[in-house]
């Protein structure tokens, strides 16, 4: 796992791009490869690559930026765990391979397959290779969206990072809030790609390729998921059967690595299935959990104690207070780059380091079994209110219009938002909004013009209701709310600490059987993941199985209670956030949710990371000073 960065002035005949920019861009970069730092500037003055390395396979080769043999050079974040294979298949095809690394696999991947390398790629990836035979950059992300890769062109040059913080410092970029996506930002806690919340940076979205040359910039995608919307004809005990040799399959190929390897345990359904299945292969995993003082309901300690005691790890834990929330939230925000609204980045952030403390620098993670075999109490809520919503739908059209009219205003939450799918037609995504319902969205910004938080794929013609909720659902989950949100938290604030993060259950071929498989499958009168419950039965404990979800979270309620709630009004007072919220109806807000007459921790969550991003990011106060003024303002309000 490395960071990545770059300039290509495509539009000069002579470049001016300076070995001392590209470091700075670089050392932005440094907590994500500690291990070593690299720099490459070509000839002519017009490219300059940059690379910060976090050794985790090939420890003393694979230095970067790479040189091929025809003078390509490559960037790389991420892992390629079919390198094996792959580099076996180009040596049958005359390739002379100088390392055991998987870096340098894409390099002769490109030489034999052009554009169409990264089809042949399984893995966790984001890259930049530049080709001085055609005077080309190539990019690209992986499918499921696991690596993160950003770009901007400014007067005739293409930037590229890990992070936009290290497009940022380069000297032609200002820091400019996109207004357009305000609406997005508060219906998902983050901006879909391909935009972001910087005006003119973009994000690249999963499975998708570019590419840079004296024409500009193109992109495409190679790969997606969500397509086709079709179910597979298997049945159930097939299903598990194909399910558990893919995630086995996933969970040994994750285990490659020349350091240490843990995992993220929770004591859940997920993360139990991961120490299960790689306890025969690595001995005495070490386990890592958190938990929060005081906030019962969401610590998670006492059932990831039982499941380490049952499989016999090395088992390590950290206790979050709301003073050390308090203190980590400027950093926090500077990891983020944008806002991610996710509570969970605050837990995230102390485990991971907690896995750095000791020694561990590879960990494996649940994320995407929720989505993937819906796991969550929502789908099983959303497919019983079906009955309801049907009956509504074959309304006539004017009087379904007119019905969601009558709802007061009060009342217009998240269940409202679904009565209004329905009204027009076709009801939203069960996660769909994620954050704000609309009617608080629109009472907290200022008028504008926004984008659109969403738009559905085309429903194929012959889908039932339930179908195309079905395949809706999953649409979001995978093109926004799981690449954009889950999976960029965890690439944050594993990184920020200089750890790895694995998710086997995002395998590429798991996915793509498991996301099609009937729903019965994976929801059975109100028994969720019905499928992966059934492939694991003979690893996962019978008291892990049939425990209630209780979810991975963050108390910001009570956080939000106490002095983190004076620090937003604090931050609300500034005219910087006046030009985007209605900060009368947000200081209301507060006020309401301090004295217990309203739980608003959710939208307050959401403006204070926004409120939080725009002073460090924006207006460019140093989040180390930031939060000595926070911390100085809490003192003063508690003398």
């Amino acid at each position: 796992m490395c960071g990545i960065t770059g300039v290509f002035e495509y539009g000069r005949a002579v470049g001016n791009v300076l070995p001392e920019t590209v470091t700075r861009m670089r050392d932005m970069l440094g907590h994500r490869g500690p291990d070593g730092a690299g720099v490459h500037v070509t000839q002519d003055g017009r490219v300059g690559l940059g690379h910060r390395r976090l050794a985790i396979i090939d420890l003393a080769q694979g230095a970067q930026p790479m040189s091929g043999e025809r003078g390509e050079c490559l960037v790389f974040n991420g892992e390629i765990y079919n390198y094996r294979v792959l580099r076996r298949r180009l040596e049958c095809r005359g390739a002379r391979f100088r390392t055991n690394c998987d870096t340098e696999v894409i390099i002769h991947a490109y030489r034999h397959y052009g554009d169409e390398c990264v089809k042949h790629l399984t893995g966790m990836f984001a890259f930049a290779l530049w080709d001085p035979e055609r005077e080309r950059l190539l990019f690209a992300r992986d499918p499921l969206g696991e690596k993160p890769f950003y770009w901007t062109v400014k007067d005739g040059t293409f930037l590229f990072a890990s992070e936009t913080k290290a497009i940022l410092a380069h000297p032609r970029v200002t820091a400019e809030v996109n207004t357009g996506v305000l609406d997005s930002y508060l219906a998902h806690l983050v901006v879909p790609s391909p935009n972001t919340l910087y005006r003119d940076i973009c994000k690249l979205p999963p499975g998708t390729a570019g590419s840079c040359d004296a024409t500009g910039v193109r992109t495409w995608r190679f790969r997606n998921v969500t397509e086709p919307r079709t179910f597979l004809d298997v049945s159930l005990r097939e299903a598990a059967s194909r399910v558990r040799d893919l995630l086995a399959q996933s969970v040994q190929a994750r285990l490659m690595s020349d350091v240490p390897v843990g995992v993220l345990l929770s004591g859940g359904f997920d993360s139990t299935a991961l120490v299960a299945l790689m306890r025969d292969q690595v001995a005495r995993p070490s386990t890592f959990s958190v938990g929060f003082d005081g906030a019962h309901a969401l610590d998670e300690r006492r059932e990831a104690r039982w499941v380490a005691r049952h499989f016999g790890t090395d088992h390590h834990e950290v206790t979050v207070s709301a003073e050390d929330a308090l203190q980590a939230l400027a950093a926090m925000v500077h990891h983020q780059d944008e806002p991610l609204a996710d509570p969970v980045c605050m837990p995230l952030g102390f485990v991971c380091e907690l896995a750095r403390q000791r020694d561990v620098p590879v960990v494996l993670a649940g994320e995407g079994a929720d989505e993937l075999f819906w796991g969550y109490p929502a789908y099983v809520r959303s497919l019983r209110r079906q009955r309801e919503l049907r009956a509504f739908q074959r309304l006539p059209g004017p009087a379904r219009r007119m019905l969601p009219r009558l709802v007061p205003a009060s009342r217009r939450g998240r269940s409202f938002d679904a009565l209004v799918g329905a009204a027009r037609g076709r009801q939203l995504p069960m996660h769909y909004p994620l954050g704000l319902p609309a009617s608080l969205r629109s009472s907290l910004l200022v008028p504008g013009r926004y984008d659109s938080p969403w738009t559905p794929a085309e429903a194929k013609d012959d889908e039932t209701p339930t179908q195309t909720l079905a395949f809706d659902t999953q649409h979001h989950e995978f093109s926004v709310r799981l690449p954009e949100l889950l999976l960029m938290r965890i690439d944050r604030f594993s990184m920020a600490h200089s750890v790895e993060a694995r998710v086997p259950f995002l395998a590429p071929e798991l996915v793509e059987f498991a996301y099609r498989l009937p729903v019965e499958h994976k929801l059975d009168e109100g028994r969720t993941k019905v499928v992966l419950r059934r492939a694991l039965a003979d690893v996962v404990p019978e008291r892990v199985t049939n425990r209630a979800k209780q979810g991975f979270g963050a108390p910001i309620g009570d956080w939000l209670r106490g002095p983190m709630g004076q620090v937003l009004l604090e931050l609300l007072s500034a005219p910087a956030m006046r030009r985007y919220f209605r900060a009368e109806t947000l200081v209301g807000m507060v006020a309401d949710h301090q004295a217990g007459r309203a739980r608003n921790e959710w939208a307050l969550w959401t403006i204070l990371n926004f409120a939080l991003w725009h002073r460090v990011w924006i207006e460019g106060v140093p989040p180390d000073e930031l939060t000595d003024r926070m911390l100085g303002r809490c003192t003063v309000e508690a003398g």
